[in-house]
């Protein structure tokens, strides 16, 4: 069955999305245009570059998680390191690291700009600082008089999973003012985003559903723990509360545990990709039947 996919952003649990899509694949699904905001962005770029699902889940496990997390200088200063960093790079760590992985990735596949990419299939959903708006690349970079032909994929990606203080932002030039232009993570414009995806096939979307493990209470005690408190909070709190279907859209529920907690082992990866597998071959049998 052709479908166009909508993925969700989740920070870390885009690892089980990855097993979701590799279900989906066996099933017999095939993406038209893959939508996706952040990790969910992450998982679309594989699927459009032609990734089966065994090179999704040796590739997306194998990826040193923990090694993203490129702090930036000075952050790791006792006290005053992270509340620095926070103001003077936007951010504890460099988003550039994830932007070099997910580039080879996709290299290794023959993708390195949007040029290189089959059709108009792939949408990456962000969000512009500098002017309130959310953003959809690679469409929205004629705003920026920006040439998506030659723009790299892995650097909208990077701009798309760019949690606001953690990762530090991206920043492109508007070639037609000179003014510079700060683009961060897409949750913060539509975490899930459905209504990018276009109507001239049934929809196929993911979203995720956390796996409650117990009470946890995070302390706010100040600047840093305070940001990171909205932080988390904006990507749980959504999933607390009844969330809407739209009509005619088939949703596929990923559970997950981590989200903004990279220290992960490739096997811990592997459980994760393999859990969100499982679910999704268990929903997708189901409806067929």
């Amino acid at each position: 069955m052709k479908v166009n996919a909508v993925f969700e952003g989740g920070g870390v649990r885009g690892i089980a999305l990855a097993g979701a899509a590799a279900a989906a694949i066996d099933a017999g699904f095939e993406f038209s245009t893959v939508v996706g905001t952040s990790a969910g962005a992450l998982v679309a770029s594989l699927i459009v570059a032609g990734y089966s699902p065994d090179e999704m889940s040796s590739s997306v496990c194998a990826v040193d998680w923990p090694g993203l997390l490129d702090a930036v200088p000075g952050s790791k200063i006792p006290l005053i390191g992270r509340h620095i960093a926070l103001l003077t790079r936007r951010g504890l760590y460099r988003s550039g690291r994830l932007e070099r992985v997910w580039g080879r990735l996709l290299e290794a596949k023959g993708i390195r700009t949007f040029s290189d990419l089959p059709g108009d299939r792939l949408k990456i959903v962000a969000t512009d600082l500098s002017h309130s708006r959310g953003i959809v690349l690679p469409d929205d970079l004629a705003l920026y008089g920006i040439d998506p032909a030659s723009f790299p994929v892995a650097r909208a990606l990077r701009m798309s999973a760019a949690v606001p203080f953690i990762f530090t932002p991206v920043t492109v030039v508007d070639t037609r003012t000179g003014d510079r232009v700060v683009v961060a993570d897409g949750a913060m414009a539509a975490n899930y985003p459905i209504g990018v995806a276009p109507r001239d096939l049934p929809i196929l979307g993911f979203r995720l559903i956390r796996e409650h493990d117990g009470h946890e209470h995070q302390a706010i005690t100040g600047p840093f723990t305070l940001a990171r408190s909205t932080v988390v909070a904006g990507i749980r709190a959504r999933y607390s509360l009844p969330r809407p279907v739209e009509a005619g859209a088939r949703v596929v529920e990923v559970p997950v545990r981590a989200d903004l907690d990279f220290d992960l082992s490739n096997e811990a990866a592997r459980e994760a990709f393999d859990r969100g597998r499982r679910a999704a071959e268990i929903q997708l049998s189901a409806s067929a039947a």
